[in-house]
């Protein structure tokens, strides 16, 4: 009897553990494929409400070039063009994609990226540009940090180079003669999507913590808020810590300080998957809080952060993504028009957002990287395999 009773109790124990881990099944409710759906339709138009200067959203069909157009540029020279970035992360990758995609039904060469891990790195690239504008047609460019670089962006458009800039508008940039216009993504919406997966996991009562990208950038400010309105909208949710970062290796830190300071917290959502929300994930392991406290973030981080939502033990229970591979075709389509002489002066677009979970992993990943494969490998893929 003794043994049946000690097995019994070794039974229970193994039971419940079990059942902590799986806490999609526990603490949180699981987000159905029908409620899922439900908020990508209603994505399927622009939550931001308008650019950094007041600017109206242009749509990416008023940024389509026509048949004639095509034929006149595939017969142009178009001289150099460039894409400047980071480190050619997921995000660029599909970015990239878009604007090959565009650049090879022009018979063009793709769009050759020009990376930089420093702010002072970029700087130089853009005074090398200035140096021999009139070699450069064009640029789309995503700035490292919109102050510091305004300065010589501005210059690189006084001297003749015309820009389209994603994310953010360089500080000074926006009046001079050959800036474009901002290419985005539905910030607004991808923060709000992330707060909304959130606030349905949480049953709408606890308490939230944001961890934010605290230098200035247009789509990062339209995340922040998109997910305070969220959260606000929901009178059982208290968003009890707001913790701002300038390198995305602090964001581990800032969420065990705020698991620290507030033990009760629930769920934390990230301005991006990796740093801010794969920080705040890994403090949560460290902690001993899987189980007890999920995350969300603004973008899906490619088949890492795929990974992340794919497994049910895993603190990391969804994103908004952006169409990226949209914005890559908005950027090279609005550079065209405009060296075809077309007025699209201070345009705004942004393409529309995914919203994603466990339940529509498979069909959301194929959506945001289509034009780049869109399957997810194996070793995700069993991991959705209950």
């Amino acid at each position: 009897m003794r043994k049946l009773f000690t097995g019994a109790i070794v039974a229970a124990l193994i039971v419940g553990i079990m059942g902590i881990a799986a806490f999609g099944q526990v603490k949180f409710r699981d987000i159905p494929l029908s409620w899922i759906l439900d908020l990508e339709e209603q994505m399927a138009t622009p939550w931001t409400p308008a650019g950094p200067n007041g600017e109206v959203i242009t749509a990416a069909a008023d940024l389509a070039l026509t048949a004639a157009q095509k034929d006149t540029i595939r017969a142009m020279d178009l001289g150099e063009y460039y894409f400047m970035g980071a480190t050619l992360d997921q995000t660029e990758i599909l970015n990239k994609v878009g604007m090959d995609a565009v650049l090879a039904d022009l018979s063009k060469a793709p769009m050759p990226f020009l990376g930089a891990e420093s702010i002072s790195e970029q700087i130089d690239q853009i005074n090398s540009f200035a140096a021999r504008a009139g070699d450069v047609a064009f640029i789309v460019a995503e700035a490292f940090e919109g102050v510091t670089t305004g300065p010589v962006f501005s210059a690189l458009s006084n001297a003749g180079v015309a820009q389209l800039h994603n994310w953010t508008t360089p500080v000074g940039l926006y009046d001079t003669p050959n800036y474009i216009g901002l290419v985005d993504a539905d910030g607004y919406g991808q923060g709000a999507a992330a707060a909304e997966i959130l606030a349905y996991a949480m049953n709408y009562e606890g308490e939230v913590g944001l961890i934010y990208f605290a230098l200035e950038q247009w789509t990062n400010v339209m995340r922040l808020q998109g997910a305070q309105d969220t959260f606000a909208k929901y009178a059982g949710i208290e968003v009890v810590s707001e913790k701002g970062f300038t390198d995305p290796a602090q964001s581990y830190d800032i969420a065990l300080g705020m698991l620290q300071s507030h033990p009760e917290i629930d769920a934390i959502w990230g301005t991006w998957m990796m740093g801010p929300a794969t920080g705040a994930a890994e403090a949560i392991i460290s902690l001993g809080l899987v189980g007890e406290v999920i995350v969300a973030a603004p973008d899906l981080g490619g088949i890492t952060g795929a990974s992340f939502i794919a497994d049910k033990n895993h603190p990391i229970v969804g994103c908004g993504a952006a169409d990226a591979i949209e914005m890559g075709k908005n950027s090279i389509n609005a550079a065209l028009k405009w060296l075809l002489g077309e007025e699209i002066v201070h345009i705004y677009t942004v393409s529309r957002v995914y919203p994603i979970v466990r339940a529509n992993l498979v069909d959301g990943f194929y959506k945001q990287t289509l034009a780049s494969g869109g399957f997810l490998p194996r070793s995700v893929l069993e991991l959705l395999v209950d």
